[in-house]
């Protein structure tokens, strides 16, 4: 019982290895927010910019964030294919994460 439940909370798979440089992304990305640098996404994106009438292209955010969950989902969706024998942890992750960014679609 004890080793399927480790099997079940630690699997061993490509993306629990890549998770220390998601990691480190989203904190790059949280220490640019802090120091000004937002993400050209957001609906505040001339908030403490540097040069307001400068050109540059604005995307809004509900355009955005349908495009950056779209692909998500993509990607999800394909990780079924890609990954069609895995254990049940990573079937339930995969699940849930494709889930969740179609709901956000």
């Amino acid at each position: 019982m004890v080793p399927m439940l480790l099997r079940f909370f630690f699997p061993s798979s490509f993306f629990i290895k890549a998770m220390p440089i998601c990691v480190v992304m989203l904190g790059y990305v949280g220490l640019s927010e802090i120091r000004g640098k937002h993400l050209q996404r957001s609906k505040f994106l001339n908030v403490g910019a540097n040069n307001p009438n400068k050109k540059q292209i604005q995307v809004s955010s509900r355009t955005g964030t349908l495009i950056a969950y779209t692909l998500s989902f993509l990607a999800g969706a394909v990780s079924f294919g890609l990954f069609p024998n895995e254990d049940l942890g990573f079937l339930i992750v995969e699940s849930t994460l494709t889930l969740h960014f179609l709901h956000q679609c």
